[in-house]
């Protein structure tokens, strides 16, 4: 009962999400049903687990979220996204812009642009590159999701998002932590996604499909076109800077992503007439990212405080393998209860760090394989992120989440296998 009680209450947290309940009152249900299954009383889940778990997670990152928050918001405000996204849009042209527009959004990702924001930065970027390629609409929250949390997320050595930093606040690792494996990793993620895609847009355009817009879309693809007044290359500074202080530096995530937005208001500051109002935007947008986040982390705080989740991770480590591969599975477990790539994380590394290591695995490949697992097993249909880009986007989960699955799952699947293949052979259990 303990076990299929865990086991319910994430399928039904899936399905609640599916079907466009807000996550704090579907993950609520959820903990209810994990007391009556396991014998805890809701009151005990909810304010000892569910809450204690919650805030914790705020309380430890809540810094990163504020100064996240508002690099986006300064990106967007100060046109520098765009600017920077027309400037690789333009490499490989109108056929293939959306290639472009996926690049410019992984690098917005990996230079430390919160996931949550990044789906409004750079949708008027998918309208337009969709709209030159001729390509129908419903294939743009793949595209987003898949180009912001896969390889920029967690795989891509260096990168300045809380799959690739949470690992190095456990354990002092860098975010370069292993390098080789990540390398090869993103090259073979990005040719799932290319020929993914590739396959996607030619069965459209042989079915006949056709970019369609209304007058709303064909307004916001015109106010992304306007000239924003600022050189290219300058687009690319504050970027730059957040991999150079956290990776050359040793700086904290959130003071070098305060030092980059400082540098891009200064870059685009005649686009920004009221620069504290955009100062107040930007912060009023961590709400939404930073409780979406943290009530993953309580659910999974809650589910975890129970016996069934209990038997699971000791079935999974009681499992006649090696430990990396059962590290890989465990991680992804905790990725699938949060839905939650930094969420599941933060899970995974508090949860699992200290045993696995004490088996003998690796500290950097424990870093690479828990940031990669947590991720690809966040993007299931109960993830915060995805239910974001596809309400702008304006599609439902039947509508857009098979082509979401494929790329961001499936993908995941494949490059964690690589992760643990190359793990075997170069970090060998001590």
């Amino acid at each position: 009962m303990n076990l299929a009680g865990v086991l319910a209450a994430v399928a039904l947290l899936m399905v609640l999400i599916y079907k466009k309940v807000s996550l704090i009152p579907a993950t609520l249900i959820c903990v209810l049903l994990l007391g009556v299954t396991n014998d805890i009383s809701f009151t005990d889940l909810v304010m000892n687990h569910y809450a204690v778990s919650l805030s914790g997670f705020i309380a430890k990152y809540f810094m990163v979220f504020v100064t996240n928050a508002l690099f986006g918001k300064i990106m967007e405000e100060t046109l520098l996204a765009a600017v920077f996204s027309k400037m690789i849009g333009k490499v490989f042209g109108d056929r293939n812009a959306v290639y472009g527009a996926m690049l410019a959004t992984a690098l917005l990702s990996f230079g430390g642009v919160s996931v949550f924001v990044i789906v409004f930065t750079v949708y008027p970027i998918f309208l337009a590159t969709f709209q030159k390629a001729d390509l129908p609409r419903k294939l743009i929250p793949a595209c987003i999701m898949s180009s912001s949390c896969t390889f920029p997320l967690s795989m891509m050595p260096g990168g300045a998002q809380l799959n690739n930093i949470i690992p190095s606040q456990y354990m002092g690792t860098s975010p370069m932590a292993a390098f080789p494996i990540g390398i090869v990793c993103t090259v073979v993620c990005i040719a799932f996604l290319y020929l993914y895609f590739q396959y996607e847009f030619k069965k459209a355009r042989e079915k006949g499909e056709h970019f369609d817009a209304d007058e709303k879309i064909l307004d916001r693809i015109s106010r992304f076109e306007a000239d924003a007044g600022i050189r290219p290359w300058l687009s690319v500074l504050p970027l730059v800077l957040i991999i150079i202080l956290i990776n050359g530096f040793g700086m904290e995530l959130s003071y070098a992503v305060l030092c980059a937005s400082a540098l891009a208001m200064v870059i685009g500051r005649k686009n920004l007439p009221d620069k504290w109002k955009t100062i107040n935007e930007g912060v009023k947008n961590v709400g939404s990212a930073m409780v979406t986040t943290a009530v993953s982390v309580g659910f999974g705080g809650a589910v975890l405080s129970c016996s069934g989740a209990k038997i699971i991770l000791d079935a999974i480590a009681g499992i006649s393998l090696s430990p990396v591969i059962l590290l890989g599975i465990a991680s992804s477990f905790a990725g699938l209860l949060t839905g939650n790539g930094g969420g599941g994380c933060d899970v995974a590394m508090d949860l699992l760090s200290g045993q696995y290591l004490a088996m003998g695995v690796h500290p950097e490949l424990l870093h690479r394989v828990v940031a990669m697992a947590t991720a690809g097993f966040s993007c299931l249909p109960h993830n915060g992120m995805l239910i974001t880009i596809m309400d702008t986007c304006g599609y439902s989960a039947k509508q857009a989440y098979q082509y979401i699955f494929i790329s961001t799952v499936v993908c995941g699947v494949v490059c964690l296998g690589i992760a643990l293949g190359m793990g075997f052979l170069l970090y060998p259990i001590s």
